[in-house]
């Protein structure tokens, strides 16, 4: 999609009209050098703005779309200052801007980044924007349309864009009594962000669900939706979910970029977890659990795995729910609990196939559990992700559920449990003494250097950029599964596993303190220290 280019024959009267900000003659206008070198020449023509003045904590900016509010917004956060826009020709734009850079001539100025194919919507279905219209007392045959005009896609696709450049996981558009607001997740953590006007609501939700084939006359239960775009020439693809709530639905969208996709050495296993892992998922039967919360980090380790082991020569299959990734080379299929199409009814057709690795997305319950055991026995590598709180505990919850531990011990080849822990900026990373308590406390050598981030525009004053996981990885042997039999404690695990050279998830985790990798606190959060 290109951006909408303002006809340099344009009066100033109309642009002013056009835009509800001042205009300004841009020909006749000094630029004051001072405030245009507050940001790089690639943001401005990225952007298509010019800083002219200051005044006070005021910065006047002349911008060819004065509704991009994102660009406004980020602007403001990097200068600390409040944004007054002015509207302004774009050729005299250009030419201002070459002027103060010397250039010969204008260079290409790229078009917004291409969001999605607007062609190929799908048809509203009948009677939808007719009652969806009648509700919120618009006119019948106009919701589709409000969704469609111009200030509501253009806020949309940049919201879309600035999610997938400030490396966000999600989008959250919630509905409050003022109107919308508007989140994004990154690195595990919600941060506001500039958000639509209340009058906009509708049409913006309206045009996420067209986006991603919903019903938008359905407001009254979940749905779920999913649609592919091209942000930066990178394919990315978005699950969407709306819930209806008190003041409007609320909207969250999922980001998953192809392009994010980590391997088995990018996963921040230390170089002993590794080649464990890997001796594990080059057994020829088992089963291999990831487990840990929600948000820690499991699919994305199962997709390295897969990377790692998919071949011409093996037929992997998996069943997900949903399908996050399209993998080559691997047959993958998706739950459809509406249809009766479960975990279970999928993994006994799967054992049908002829398969080599199956892929089951979550053991929820003790038949598939049962059945992902008995295809290991049966000459099947099997992997999955399961909610526990570490590795040995992963083996007393399997026989809790109702498994047989004669089966668990024979069947289950390892267990890694992970967490996610925010990296230290790179940018701000600055060395510091902790307190010499937390040193004892936590038996860390005194004279080791200790790192955090002092906060930067590059982290938005947080110190952190980015994460790294942090691992328990329990490979069974010969002792463990002896033990298992006798259904043990989960403290008897651990300790016999540790025997073997397993490290949990804090020592793990103080091993990349130590490196310089995260901080104490982060660690602290996501594990705790265990004798």
């Amino acid at each position: 999609m290109a951006d909408e280019q303002t006809p340099t024959e344009e009066s100033g009267s109309a642009l002013e009209q056009k835009y509800g900000v001042p205009y300004i003659d841009l020909a006749s206008f000094r630029v004051d050098s001072e405030a245009l070198q507050m940001f790089t020449e690639q943001f401005l023509r990225s952007n298509k703005v010019l800083p002219l003045f200051r005044s006070g904590n005021t910065l006047a900016v002349a911008m060819v779309d004065p509704g991009d509010i994102f660009t406004i917004d980020e602007m403001r956060r990097n200068t600390g200052m409040e944004i007054e826009p002015m509207v302004c020709r774009e050729l005299d734009w250009a030419q201002a801007l070459n002027q103060f850079y010397s250039t010969a001539e204008a260079p290409d100025i790229p078009d917004e980044p291409e969001v999605t194919s607007l062609d190929d919507l799908p048809e509203e279905e009948e009677g939808g924007a007719a009652a969806a219209a009648a509700e919120q007392g618009i006119a019948p045959g106009k919701l589709e349309e409000m969704a469609s005009e111009a200030p509501v896609v253009r806020w949309v696709n940049q919201m879309i864009i600035r999610a997938v450049r400030e490396r966000a996981s999600d989008i959250h558009i919630e509905p409050t009594r003022e109107g919308l607001r508007v989140r994004f997740r990154i690195d595990g953590i919600l941060h506001p962000i500039v958000s639509p006007k209340k009058a906009l609501q509708l049409a913006v939700v309206s045009r996420i669900k067209i986006m991603s084939k919903m019903n938008i006359a359905e407001k009254r239960v979940p749905q779920d939706g999913r649609y592919g775009a091209l942000v930066d020439s990178r394919e990315i693809d978005f699950r969407v979910s709306t819930f209806p709530s008190t003041y409007g639905e609320t909207v969250v969208m999922r980001i998953l970029d192809r392009m994010r996709l980590l391997s088995l050495d990018e996963l921040g296993l230390i170089e002993e977890g590794a080649q464990t892992m890997r001796d594990m998922i080059a057994k020829p039967h088992g089963v291999i659990l990831v487990t840990g919360p929600t948000g820690s980090g499991k699919s994305t380790t199962v997709y390295a795995i897969l990377q790692e082991i998919r071949s011409g020569d093996k037929n992997i299959i998996t069943i997900e729910d949903p399908v996050e990734y399209d993998l080559d080379d691997i047959c993958q299929s998706q739950v459809n609990e509406r249809a009766g199409y479960t975990y279970l009814v999928g993994l006994r057709h799967i054992l049908r196939q002829d398969p080599d690795t199956i892929m089951i997305g979550e053991i929820r319950d003790a038949e598939t559990a049962g059945v992902a055991i008995r295809a290991a026995l049966t000459g099947q590598l099997v992997f999955s992700t399961i909610h526990t709180n570490d590795a040995p505990g992963t083996v007393t919850r399997l026989i809790d559920m109702g498994m047989e531990p004669f089966l668990v011990a024979s069947g289950l080849e390892g267990v890694v449990a992970q967490r996610l822990c925010r990296r230290i900026c790179s940018k701000c990373r600055e060395p510091y003494d902790p307190p010499a308590k937390m040193l004892e406390e936590f038996e860390l050598p005194p004279d080791s250097k200790f790192y955090r981030g002092k906060g930067c525009e590059r982290c938005r004053n947080t110190g952190y950029q980015g994460r790294i996981g942090i691992f328990e990885v329990m490979k069974m042997n010969d002792r463990i599964r002896e033990l298992v039999v006798t259904r043990p404690p989960t403290s008897a695990i651990r300790a016999l596993a540790r025997e073997y050279g397993m490290r949990t998830l804090w020592e793990d985790g103080m091993r990349k303190v130590l490196a310089g990798v995260t901080t104490i606190e982060e660690v602290m959060d996501e594990a705790e220290k265990v004798d």
